[in-house]
């Protein structure tokens, strides 16, 4: 015999003779995304460092600082025209040790960490039936999303900004 029929024999014997653990029919995976319950949803949240003014009132406690906006294609440039104070409404029920320092940081400048919510918002237009019968189609036909942070902030952590 020669040494390449000899070769090819071995080769085939072998694997004739393997044990193949992958021999066993996968399940076919899904044709498509699967439908989600109706319960399901997505939260988006960031971090958030805020340094203020923390006022407690009859409403709750919220802590006051400048929102600075940024123009669109020059990012280290801010808008001081969009910049405004907002008050952001601060949420104990992660940190609730953390509530008895708000109430003696009252009137205070503070600095506060913790997680807000973003959330998404699209306009879309609404489409008669049947669609749009004129001359130009609107410039919004096309829903663009925004995003947006939420002014409730969920605290993780509270000090002076006077202590460092």
């Amino acid at each position: 015999m020669r040494p390449t029929m000899l070769l090819s024999l071995v080769v085939a014997i072998l694997v004739a003779t393997a044990n193949h653990a992958d021999d066993k029919t996968p399940k076919e995976a899904p044709k498509g995304p699967s439908k989600p319950s109706k319960d399901s949803y997505v939260k988006v949240r960031v971090e958030v460092e805020i340094r203020g003014i923390l006022v407690e009132n009859d409403k709750g406690i919220t802590a006051t600082a400048q929102d600075r906006v940024y123009n669109l294609f020059q990012s280290n440039e801010e808008n001081t025209e969009w910049s405004r104070p907002v008050a952001y409404t601060l949420d104990f029920t992660r940190a609730k040790e953390l509530r008895e320092l708000a109430k003696a940081l009252n009137g205070k400048e503070v600095v506060v960490l913790g997680m807000a919510e973003v959330r998404r918002y699209v306009h879309a237009p609404k489409v008669q039936p049947g669609g749009y019968s004129g001359p130009n189609p609107p410039a919004f036909a096309v829903p663009v999303p925004a995003w947006y942070l939420q002014q409730t902030v969920v605290v993780t952590s509270l000090r002076s900004a006077e202590s460092k």
